[in-house]
């Protein structure tokens, strides 16, 4: 089955189509079906705080009441809370956020037919992920969902809320594809867009030639946050054309300038933090969703796209435990195909150290 992201929500504005972003519009009413299986997601900058702060919170009275408040506590834990009628299900999830300021990403998943949710936390700069079951989880309505979006006053978020989402589907859990999937990676039979690589092939790589292909991914995410597209523009970093991504994927920059400043023979950074350079620009006018692909490889490796060097896909955070693999873009890997060996391809400038990218020659 399918999914689509049915609504979002940031400050300034809401959008529901409950046939799907981008689609028309339906003029149908939207009454009290519900949605048996769904995903809300938020994003947000967390903070440390000394009382509980309510991220979300959504309440209701009529035809009955309901509500939903995910809930950050000074210790770290996030609290969903879900009310239907007489009914209360809570589950709290302890995380290690609230000691330093990180933007999160904050899902709760629910296939109500087979009695079984769960409520993520994902940490993209550090590569952190908190889940916990939710058990018997209550489906959503339609007409809660549309709440939720446009009736300021039964939802309320967090000032630190960039986004919320709703979709008809469990989502993908922790870390998702990142590039356009017309970026042109490098193969021994040349550049090939990254849509049409499968498992089996090879790509290039920067430090062992070609490299087998274990997974290729897509994922369809919201164009808000730090999923937003970006543009990494030729001839920046050695493009031969214009590079599509989401504002985390990773790129890779070498060269004596980053040996002197880093002592290492290469670093890499989320695309975001060139935007000061304006060799990367965010996309004007995105559409509502936007659908990113990647590749796993055999370990994790420096590859050239579209003529730039970026990282290949980072499935650290999921590949070592089972359940978390299961609720990810992953979940359709074979075993055997698995990686053995886990690591990072370059040390990952963060914060503070990204800014010294301004004195890095971007070529």
């Amino acid at each position: 089955m399918g999914l689509n992201w049915i609504a979002t929500r940031t400050q300034e504005a809401g959008h529901f189509n409950p046939g799907g972003l981008g689609a028309r519009p339906s003029r149908q009413p939207v009454g009290m079906d519900l949605l048996s299986r769904g995903s809300i997601l938020l994003e947000t900058v967390v903070r440390p705080v000394s009382h509980p702060v309510n991220l979300v919170r959504f309440s209701a009275l009529d035809p009955w009441p309901s509500g939903l408040t995910i809930c950050l506590e000074p210790d770290g834990t996030v609290r969903l809370m879900i009310r239907q009628g007489k009914r209360h299900l809570e589950t709290a999830l302890k995380t290690g956020l609230g000691r330093k300021v990180y933007t999160a990403h904050i899902a709760y998943i629910w296939d109500a037919p087979r009695r079984r949710g769960r409520l993520s936390v994902h940490v993209p700069d550090y590569g952190y992920l908190w889940q916990a079951d939710v058990v018997a989880p209550f489906p959503l309505t339609m007409r809660d969902a549309q709440r939720l979006i446009h009736t300021s006053a039964t939802c309320t978020l967090d000032q630190d809320v960039v986004f919320l989402a709703v979709a008809d589907a469990p989502c993908p859990l922790g870390p998702l594809p990142g590039l356009s999937g017309d970026a042109a990676v490098d193969t021994p039979d040349g550049p090939r867009p990254i849509k049409d690589v499968r498992s089996g092939d090879f790509v290039e790589s920067h430090e062992h030639g070609p490299v087998k292909v274990l997974w290729t991914g897509k994922a369809t995410v919201p164009s808000l946050g730090r999923f937003a597209p970006m543009t990494l523009r030729r001839p920046y970093m050695g493009l031969w054309d214009d590079l599509v991504m989401a504002r985390d994927q990773r790129v890779c920059l070498d060269g004596s300038e980053v040996e002197y400043m880093f002592g290492e023979e290469r670093v890499s950074t989320a695309v975001r933090h060139l935007e000061i350079r304006n060799c990367a620009v965010p996309v004007k006018n995105p559409p509502p969703v936007v659908t990113y692909h990647q590749i796993l490889l055999e370990t994790h490796e420096i590859i050239t796209v579209n003529g730039a060097k970026v990282e290949s896909f980072d499935g650290s955070a999921v590949l070592e435990e089972p359940s978390t693999l299961a609720t990810s873009v992953l979940a359709d890997i074979r075993p055997d195909l698995r990686p053995r060996r886990i690591g990072l391809a370059a040390p990952v400038l963060q914060g503070y150290e990204a800014l010294t990218l301004t004195g890095v020659s971007i070529g």
